[in-house]
């Protein structure tokens, strides 16, 4: 498996704070890499990082051979990586069928039938709720239309903070089928606190530990039953 994005010496944090120490790593083209940790070890200021939200650090982060360090945020799409916001991308005031507008504005007519079209195959329920403002929709829904439209942004690389926090369980499971289902198009970054779903999804799994990466393992080492108290708790 080739190496699409690399991660070298990264050393990161916010206001005058490290939070992140000296972290190495490759994610594998097609692979789903998750990061596991305590509250508080670094976990969403990683991805806020690669993403370029947080831009504060040392250390090198190339993505198909192109470095990150000095682009900006909104740079990002047009090198094939998107972030998905934990809680989601939902505007409240902005109608379900403005939302697509808004992501697809840059497209011409056709491909954004096409894309559209491409996210409703994924969520035929947003098609009847095109008219309901993003703040009337359930916690399911408002999901759902996240995930479209980080669909819409046609990214080969997610960056997934928490996709699955404050979600019914029902909602869970759509957003896990969802999940696996683009495992075969995307490499996904996934930070997740809710460990049943992360070693569902990943093919490797890295422990963050006060701000370091504590190890990383396959799928043979975390699917064991005492994986977690060996590794994480201890």
């Amino acid at each position: 498996m080739s190496h699409i994005l690399n991660i070298q010496n990264l050393t990161s944090g916010y206001n005058g704070k490290t939070v992140l120490q000296d972290i190495s790593f490759t994610v594998g083209k097609g692979e789903v890499l998750a990061i596991i940790g305590q509250n508080g070890c670094g976990k969403s200021t990683l991805l806020k990082t690669i993403a370029r939200i947080i831009t504060d650090n040392k250390g090198d982060i190339t993505f198909a051979g192109v470095k990150l360090n000095n682009k900006n945020t909104w740079d990002l799409k047009q090198h094939g990586i998107s972030w998905f916001v934990q809680g989601g991308m939902v505007f409240p005031t902005l109608k379900v069928s403005e939302h697509f507008e808004l992501a697809l504005k840059d497209k011409s007519k056709t491909e954004a039938t096409n894309i559209k079209e491409e996210c409703l195959s994924h969520f035929p329920a947003l098609a009847n709720r095109m008219e309901k403002r993003g703040g009337n929709l359930s916690g399911g829904q408002r999901q759902m239309l996240s995930f479209a439209m980080l669909l819409a942004q046609q990214t080969d690389c997610w960056l997934l903070d928490e996709p699955t926090a404050g979600l019914a369980p029902e909602a869970v499971k759509e957003a896990v089928d969802f999940l696996r289902k683009m495992k075969q198009e995307k490499t996904m970054m996934l930070v997740e606190h809710n460990y049943p779903v992360a070693f569902e999804l990943a093919d490797h799994v890295a422990i963050i530990k006060e701000g370091k990466l504590y190890d990383s393992f396959a799928k043979a080492a975390f699917q064991k039953d005492d994986f977690l108290n060996k590794h994480l708790y201890n």
